[in-house]
């Protein structure tokens, strides 16, 4: 990894709490593939954790991303959480 990755990733990593993470790895799933959701809950980061009015459940819905759905279930995901649009 070069150094500038480095830095970069270092600032995002000081930036954002390990729940804020999980949702912007999630909702970017598609783009940074790599990225490993398991590894941010193992970490310590909230599966039920609210990023405006977003879940993690929300975003891998969002995403149709089945594995991540199935992770966060197993995890603890609440189910009956609606967004203020009742979704």
């Amino acid at each position: 990894m070069s150094s500038s990755m480095w830095y970069i990733m270092q600032s995002i990593q000081s930036k954002y709490s390990l729940s804020e993470r999980l949702i912007r790895t999630i909702a970017a799933i598609r783009s940074f593939p790599h990225d490993n959701v398991e590894d941010l809950i193992r970490g310590g980061a909230d599966v039920n954790c609210t990023h405006g009015t977003l879940k993690p459940l929300h975003c891998a819905c969002m995403v149709s991303d089945a594995d991540c759905v199935e992770l966060l279930l197993e995890k603890g995901a609440e189910v009956m959480f609606l967004t203020l649009s009742h979704q």
